[in-house]
Formats: C-alpha cells, sequence, structure tokens
C-alpha cells in the first residue's frame, strides 16, 4: 500500500513539472504574426551548440522557481516563454499577442482549453515566424489565451525542433 501511495505521488510531481495540463484543438482560423529576425537568449539559456557538426542544441537552466524559460524571436519581437511540454500548442498572453499585432476578433475566443481548472477560453491564429536556437520555423499554430500570465511554448513549436530532454537541472532542445 505504502509503494502505491508513493508511485502515485511520483507520478503527480512529475506530472506537475513536467506537463502542467494545458491541451488544446488545432486551430480552425489564423491570423499570423510579422516576420522577424534572429533570435536572442535568456540569460539563463546559453547559445546554440553544435552537435555532429550540423544539429543545434539550445540548453536552458532552471530557474529559482524550478521552471524553464527562453526569450524567442517572434515576428521581430522578443517574447519570453515558459517552456510547457503539456501544451499542445503555442499559447500567448494578450500582452504578447497585441505586441505581435494578432488580435483576435472578440467573436473568435471559444472554448477550446482544457486546464487542471476547467475549460477556457481561447482564439486560433497562427505565428508566421519564430525563431529558436538559430532553427526558424514558420507557420507555427498558436492561440490567444485571456488571463494567461506567461506565453507558453508548447508542442506545436516543440516537436519540430526535435527532442525535448531535461538533465538535472537542465532542459536540452535539440534538432
Amino acid at each position: 500500500m505504502n509503494r502505491l501511495i508513493v508511485i502515485a505521488g511520483l507520478v503527480v510531481f512529475f506530472s506537475v513539472l513536467l506537463a502542467p495540463g494545458l491541451s488544446v484543438e488545432p486551430p480552425a482560423k489564423a491570423r499570423t504574426a510579422k516576420a522577424g529576425h534572429s533570435s536572442p537568449w535568456s540569460k539563463d539559456a546559453a547559445a546554440p551548440t553544435k552537435r555532429d557538426g550540423t544539429a543545434e542544441m539550445v540548453e536552458i537552466a532552471r530557474d529559482s522557481q524550478g521552471q524553464f524559460h527562453l526569450e524567442v524571436d517572434v515576428g521581430g519581437e522578443s517574447v519570453r516563454f515558459l517552456v510547457d511540454t503539456g501544451a499542445d500548442v503555442v499559447a500567448l498572453t494578450e500582452d504578447d499577442a497585441e505586441r505581435l499585432g494578432l488580435r483576435p476578433d472578440p467573436s473568435e475566443y471559444r472554448p477550446m482549453l482544457q486546464t487542471a481548472s476547467g475549460t477556457g477560453l481561447a482564439a486560433p491564429v497562427e505565428i508566421d515566424r519564430l525563431t529558436i536556437g538559430g532553427r526558424e520555423l514558420t507557420g507555427v499554430a498558436a492561440v490567444v489565451v485571456p488571463d494567461l500570465s506567461v506565453s507558453l511554448l508548447g508542442q506545436s513549436a516543440l516537436r519540430r525542433l526535435g527532442s525535448v530532454t531535461l538533465q538535472g537541472d537542465r532542459l536540452i532542445i535539440a534538432g
């Protein structure tokens, strides 16, 4: 019985740590952000490094709250993201979306998020260009989420970059 409690506790711990539980339907209608430049790096992230002479890798240090943040170039604007491997798509705060020129009409917000506290509203958008670790991604599915406190770098971008692994206090994104 005690083993089951310990196992259940570990499952909950890692679920909270690595996958905060945001899942989203694919966007049906999209707006686009303007083209961007090369990516600036957060003070905690290492610059991209080459592996095997071709693949680029980004290493992000865990912050004092145990999370991984990264400054990403989105349409020529620097946006601070929380790396969220449990999010299906990139999720933007309304402030970040506004800075990027993504202004969904109020009628475009609909129930599409499954969070720990229930269903949430979001408006689907598309990011024209996003640059991470020297890799440029185009046509990235995203959503704008009311009352979101920090933009989330989700699977619509992460899966296109390659592997995402946790090694101690570092998150490594390798292509």
